[in-house]
C-alpha cells in the first residue's frame, strides 16, 4: 500500500515542477531578444563603455545608422505623498550596425552620457 500512496505524490511533485521549467525556459528566451552590457566593440574595433560621453562614442565608432530622440517625463513625491512631474530628461537611442555576424546595438544615451548598451536580435 505504501507504494500506491507515494506514486501519486511523486506525480504530483513532477506535475508541479512543470509549469516552473516552462517559465524558466520562457524568461531564458526573452532574454535572448535583448542582452545589456557594459562595452561594445565598433565595426573598426574600438571600444565604447557606458559612461562615455556622446562624442566619445562618435569619435570612436562614427555616425550611428538612425537616431531616436524621447523627452521622458521626470517625477517625484511630494510632501504629501503624491507622484508630480518636475521636468524631463532628454534620451536618445542610437542604432550601430556592427558587421557581417554581429547582431546591431542600440545605445541609450541620458543627459549625453551613455547609460546602457543592448545588443538586437531582430531588425
Amino acid at each position: 500500500m505504501a507504494k500506491q500512496s507515494a506514486a501519486p505524490s511523486l506525480l504530483w511533485r513532477r506535475a508541479a515542477t512543470l509549469p516552473l521549467a516552462v517559465v524558466l525556459v520562457a524568461a531564458a528566451l526573452v532574454s535572448l531578444e535583448t542582452r545589456a552590457e557594459d562595452s561594445m566593440q565598433c565595426r573598426n574595433g574600438r571600444i565604447v563603455n557606458v559612461g562615455m560621453a556622446a562624442a566619445e562614442v562618435i569619435g570612436r565608432c562614427g555616425e550611428p545608422k538612425s537616431r531616436m530622440v524621447d523627452e521622458i517625463p521626470v517625477h517625484a513625491r511630494s510632501r504629501n505623498g503624491n507622484v508630480v512631474q518636475t521636468g524631463t530628461t532628454r534620451a536618445e537611442r542610437w542604432i550601430y550596425a556592427r558587421g557581417q555576424g554581429q547582431f546591431d546595438a542600440q545605445l541609450t544615451f541620458e543627459d549625453d552620457k551613455l547609460r546602457r548598451i543592448d545588443f538586437l536580435t531582430e531588425p
